[in-house]
C-alpha cells in the first residue's frame, strides 16, 4: 500500500531534541503552582521546591509515565455511531474554537458572538460530514458570566450528537459540567468519554493552577486530556522554532508526567498549539510556513515519545472567507496530516481564531474531504496498474468505454460539495464565499439534531438554575 508522508528530522536530530528539552526539565524545571501536583511528583522522586512549587523532572520519573500512556483515545459521541478512535487509522477533525466573533460573510461585518450563534455553529457542524468532533464558537458573549461554561456546553449537548472538546479552567466547574454529559450522554464518563478538555499550559514552563486542579479532578472521572502547551516564538517561547519547540515537548512532558501518576492509563493526547508571535505587534500568527514546520517537529517528537497527536489545522489569520484563508489553512493542515497528525484542529476559525465563519465552515469541510484523499492509503498492484487497458486502448484510443474506468470513477477521484467545478459560465458572478454561506444556511433550514431525552434535557436546566443559585 502507497501512502503520502513527509518528515522533518532525522534520527539523529530528533535525539538531539530529546536531549534539549530534558536539559529543560532537569535544569530549569516547571512551575505546577499547586500543592496537589508537587505531593504526586516528590512521591514519584521529582526534586520539587514546596515554596515556590515547582519540580524538576529527570528521565527516570519521565518515562515510566510515558509507558502507561494509551496509544488510542476514545471519543465517544452522544451517538455512538459518532464515536471517533483518536490513534486509529482514521485523521480526526475538529472545528475551531473558541472564537469571539461571528462574521457574516456577505457583508464582512464583525460582531460579538451570542448564544444563537453558537448553537447554528454546532448544528451546521453536526450536519458537516468531514467534521469529526467540536470546540466551541463563537463564545456566547450573551450569557450571563457567572453560568457562561455551564451554558455553553448545554447548548453543545442539545445541538450536536457529536464529542465535544472543551476547557473546563475551575476545579468548581468540573462536576456540574460533567454531570451535563453524563445526563446528555446516559453513562459515566469512564464508559462512554463524550467530553474531552484541553489543558493549555502557561509559556514558559508553568502550570496553571486552577485548571491544574481541574485536570486532576477530571482524569478521575474518565475525561480524556489534550496537553496544549501554547508558546510563541518570540514572546512566549524562544524565537527559533527549534527552541519554541524543544519549550513546547518539556511543557507537554511535565503534563503528561502529572497525569499519569495522578491517575496511570488516563487519556491524555500530545497537542501543538506553539505558533509564532507577529513581532510588530506581538500578535498570535495562526497561519504560517513555521506554524506548519513547528507541526512537524512536535508531532515527530510526540511519536518519539508514543504520544497520540493533535495539531494545529486550518486557522487562518485572513479576515474573510478567500484566497489567502484557504492557502493558509490548506498548506498548515496538509503539512500536520502528512507529517503523521492523529487528529487536527480544522474547521471554521479566521483573524487568528478571533472570528467565526459559516462559509468557511462549508468550505472547510471540503478541505478536510480533499486532504483525507491525500491520506487514503492506495494499492500498488495488477488491479490499479490496469495494464490490460493501456495495451488494449493502445496509441490514439480513449478509456471512456473501459469497465475501469466506470468502476474506478467515483473512488479515485474526490469529489467537493462546495467548490467550484464545471464551466465558468456556470459560476461567474457567484463568488464561493456567498455560495458557502447561502449553502450553511440552507443546512440550518433543515438540519435537525435529535433531542436529548426529556428528563436529561429537565436535568441540564437543573444543573444550571442549582449553579446560579449557589454563586448569588
Amino acid at each position: 500500500m502507497a501512502k503520502a508522508r513527509i518528515t522533518y528530522l532525522s534520527d539523529t536530530e530528533k535525539e538531539f531534541v530529546h536531549q534539549k528539552t530534558l536539559e529543560v526539565l532537569e535544569k530549569v524545571g516547571v512551575a505546577y503552582n499547586t500543592p496537589k501536583a508537587i505531593e504526586l511528583l516528590e512521591a514519584a522522586g521529582a526534586r520539587v521546591d514546596r515554596e515556590a512549587l515547582t519540580a524538576r523532572l529527570t528521565w527516570d520519573v519521565i518515562e515510566p509515565a510515558l509507558k502507561t500512556v494509551p496509544r488510542t483515545v476514545l471519543l465517544a459521541g452522544r451517538d455512538p455511531a459518532r464515536d471517533c478512535v483518536l490513534g486509529g487509522d482514521r485523521l480526526i477533525t475538529t472545528s475551531d474554537g473558541m472564537t469571539t466573533y461571528m462574521l457574516d460573510d456577505v457583508t464582512g461585518e464583525r460582531r460579538d458572538g451570542t448564544t444563537a450563534d453558537l448553537a447554528d455553529v454546532t448544528r451546521l457542524c453536526d450536519a458537516l460530514g468531514e467534521i469529526d468532533t467540536l470546540w466551541p464558537s463563537p463564545n456566547p458573549g450573551d450569557a450571563p458570566a457567572d453560568v457562561l461554561p455551564l451554558i455553553t456546553q448545554a447548548v453543545m449537548v442539545r445541538n450536536t450528537t457529536k464529542h465535544v472538546q472543551d476547557e473546563v479552567r475551575t476545579p468548581e466547574m468540573v462536576e456540574p459540567i460533567l454531570e451535563i454529559y453524563e445526563a446528555a450522554c446516559g453513562a459515566p464518563l469512564t464508559e462512554r468519554p463524550c467530553f474531552s478538555v484541553t489543558n493549555c499550559t502557561i509559556a514558559p514552563l508553568q502550570h496553571d493552577r486552577d485548571m491544574t486542579e481541574a485536570g486532576l479532578k477530571m482524569v478521575h472521572r474518565g475525561v480524556p486530556i489534550v496537553v496544549l502547551p501554547m508558546p510563541q516564538a518570540g514572546t512566549t517561547g524562544p524565537m527559533t522554532l527549534l527552541g519554541t519547540c524543544i519549550l513546547n515537548m518539556a511543557e507537554l512532558l511535565s503534563g503528561i508526567v502529572l497525569y499519569q501518576l495522578a491517575h496511570p492509563g488516563c487519556a491524555l493526547v500530545s497537542g501543538v498549539g506553539s505558533a509564532v508571535a507577529d513581532m510588530r505587534s506581538g500578535g498570535y500568527i495562526a497561519s504560517s510556513p513555521e506554524i506548519g514546520l513547528i507541526n512537524l517537529i512536535c508531532l515527530e517528537m510526540s511519536r518519539f515519545y508514543g504520544l497520540p497527536t493533535q495539531a494545529t489545522g486550518m486557522s487562518a489569520d485572513a479576515k474573510a472567507a478567500n484566497f489567502q484563508a484557504g492557502s493558509e489553512g490548506g498548506m498548515t493542515a496538509l503539512t500536520a496530516a502528512l507529517g503523521g497528525a492523529d487528529s487536527l484542529i480544522s474547521a471554521g476559525g479566521l483573524d487568528g481564531v478571533q472570528i467565526s465563519s459559516l462559509a468557511k465552515y462549508v468550505l472547510d469541510n471540503d478541505q478536510i474531504g480533499a486532504l483525507r484523499r491525500y491520506l487514503r492509503e492506495d494499492v500498488i498492484d495488477e488491479t490499479t496498474a490496469l495494464m490490460d487497458d493501456i495495451l488494449d486502448v493502445g496509441i490514439g484510443g480513449h478509456f471512456l468505454g473501459r469497465k475501469s474506468t466506470r468502476a474506478f470513477s467515483r473512488s479515485e477521484v474526490w469529489r467537493p460539495q462546495a467548490f467550484q467545478r464545471g464551466t465558468f459560465e456556470e459560476f461567474a458572478g457567484r463568488p464561493l464565499a456567498h455560495e458557502a454561506a447561502a449553502r450553511a444556511r440552507e443546512i440550518l433550514a433543515v438540519h435537525e439534531v435529535e433531542p436529548l431525552p426529556d428528563d436529561a434535557d429537565r436535568h441540564v436546566d437543573e444543573v444550571i438554575r442549582g449553579w446560579a443559585a449557589r454563586a448569588g
